[in-house]
C-alpha cells in the first residue's frame, strides 16, 4: 500500500475532511487530494504534523514503503564538531 493511501486511511478513521487536514497543514485541499492519490510527495515538515494529526508513527510508515531513515555514520571529523 502506497504511502498516500496509508495516509488518507488514517485521515478516515479519525473522521477528518480533507479540507480539516489541509486547513491545519496550511495546503490546499487539492494538495492533500494529490498527496493522498500519490500524485505527489509530502515534505517532510508536512509529513510530521499529519503524524501529529493522525497519531502514526511515519518512521515506521516510511519504512514500510521502503524508506529507511537512520543517522549517518559519523567520521572522527565529525565527532569534534
Amino acid at each position: 500500500m502506497k504511502i498516500g493511501h496509508k495516509l488518507k486511511k488514517s485521515r478516515e478513521s479519525k473522521r477528518l475532511s480533507q479540507q480539516e487536514v489541509s486547513d491545519r497543514l496550511g495546503i490546499s485541499q487539492k494538495t492533500l487530494s494529490n498527496i493522498e492519490s500519490n500524485k505527489s510527495q509530502p515534505t517532510v515538515a508536512q509529513l510530521a504534523f499529519m503524524g501529529e494529526i493522525y497519531e502514526m508513527d511515519m518512521l515506521k510508515l516510511l519504512s514500510e514503503n521502503g524508506i529507511h531513515l537512520s543517522p549517518r555514520n559519523l567520521t572522527e571529523a565529525d565527532k569534534e564538531l
